[in-house]
């Protein structure tokens, strides 16, 4: 197998600004500060098909990647050696369904739990062993969005009750959630997050708008998109981004129940300081407002992502041409030209700067409890190889 050098450092960007609880340490001086990212090793699978990241336990030092072709999961150990190669996806009493899952995490050190597409959760030991299935959260489907590179579920153990934190768009029916009848009003009572019971298939839903974000504050419609959610590694908080907007929030679990304590105020040159309106009467046009499509949240960190779009003049031109300009190749180009992905950095609660380049080939894909960024180059990479590799970059400061 051909394994290329790597090169040593790596110069990024980061960004981000806090207001945080008085419990934070230490002034920022520059929250939009370009970060220095050092490169300081790399996972390398021997593994032809493009694999994603999605799960790392401490606790028995594996890793669970997805083949998104099969839609099933492999073990990998922390030198990047195979230990395991999963069949679930298949009919049968040991299977996700023929559809497959969506994703696969751990819940502890001994199980792991796939999220079946269309076919409820299900509890596995770390031999592939179906321990038990459990039903969806959700009983209708109304809508769906399906995330390459990240997970919307979330596994753990509370008081030996097996739990899960995650999103959801399907608690509430198209009527019910009409944002054109409900205005803002849409934000108190609608929501895509969850707290769900494994053992007991009690589902509890959580609040996805809290009143201190900004829109919902100045009772401001800024669109229907339900937030990410991101469990932190201690399993005991958990962070909430909403796509529009500046701010993210932290909750704590206390005595059982999530407790909003950190209202973080996120900044980036890229990001407005107010975002646009959305039009509860008439169709909305297409906009360059960069939503933030990812959030990270392990160790001391956490990383809030957004990408730039297409100028909506490139957009005309390219529309003026053909109707289905999406499948231009100048549309490919534009993308490539000015489609850039940027990550705003918080540590401990405070902002501390921003990564808008990334030095090697990848999209940032998962963050441990070391505050180590794994960087994906197996989807796209500049060169033919016949492995998997995923960089680890360190946040020099």
């Amino acid at each position: 197998m051909k394994r290329h050098p790597l090169p040593i450092i790596l110069i990024f960007s980061t960004l981000i600004f806090s207001h945080c609880s008085s419990g934070d340490e230490g002034a920022i001086d520059d929250p939009l500060v370009s970060l220095e990212l050092e490169l300081v090793d790399s996972l390398m699978v021997d593994e032809l098909v493009p694999l994603r990241l999605q799960d790392y336990s401490k606790e028995v030092g594996l890793f669970i990647l997805f083949d998104s072709k099969s839609k099933n999961p492999i073990f990998v150990d922390e030198k990047g050696e195979i230990i395991h190669r999963f069949n679930l996806s298949k009919e049968g009493p040991n299977g996700t369904g023929a559809n497959g899952a969506f994703g696969y995490k751990f819940i502890d050190k001994e199980r792991f739990v796939a999220q079946g597409a269309f076919s409820g959760y299900f509890i596995y030991d770390l031999q592939g062993n179906q321990i038990r299935k459990v039903a969806n959260n959700a009983k209708e489907l109304y809508r769906l969005s399906i995330y390459r590179n990240r997970t919307t579920f979330h596994p753990f153990v509370e008081n030996g009750q097996d739990l899960m934190l995650g999103e959801e768009q399907n608690f509430f029916s198209n009527e019910d959630a009409d944002y054109k009848k409900l205005g803002t009003a849409y934000y108190a009572k609608i929501s895509g997050v969850y707290r769900y019971n494994l053992n007991s298939e009690e589902n509890e839903i959580l609040e996805s708008y809290p009143e201190l974000w900004e829109p919902r504050l100045n009772d401001r419609f800024v669109g229907p998109d339900f937030p990410f959610v991101a469990l932190h590694d201690s399993k005991q908080k958990y962070a909430l981004l909403p796509m529009v907007g500046n701010q993210v929030f932290v909750y704590e679990f206390r005595e059982g129940k999530p407790i909003l304590t950190k209202d973080i105020h996120l900044s980036h040159t890229l990001r407005p300081d107010l975002s646009p309106l959305h039009s509860t009467e008439f169709e909305n046009s297409d906009s360059e407002y960069p939503k933030f499509n990812n959030i990270l949240f392990s160790g001391e960190y956490l990383i809030a992502s957004f990408s730039s779009k297409i100028p909506l003049s490139v957009i005309t031109e390219l529309r003026a041409k053909s109707e289905e300009y999406y499948r231009l190749p100048e549309f490919k180009e534009a993308q490539k030209k000015y489609v850039k992905t940027y990550h705003i950095v918080v540590k401990n609660g405070k902002q501390i700067g921003i990564i808008d380049n990334l030095s090697v080939n990848g999209e940032l894909e998962f963050m441990d409890a070391n505050g180590i960024l794994y960087v994906n180059d197996n989807a796209n990479p500049e060169e033919e190889r016949d492995y998997n590799i995923f960089y680890k970059l360190k946040i020099k400061q």
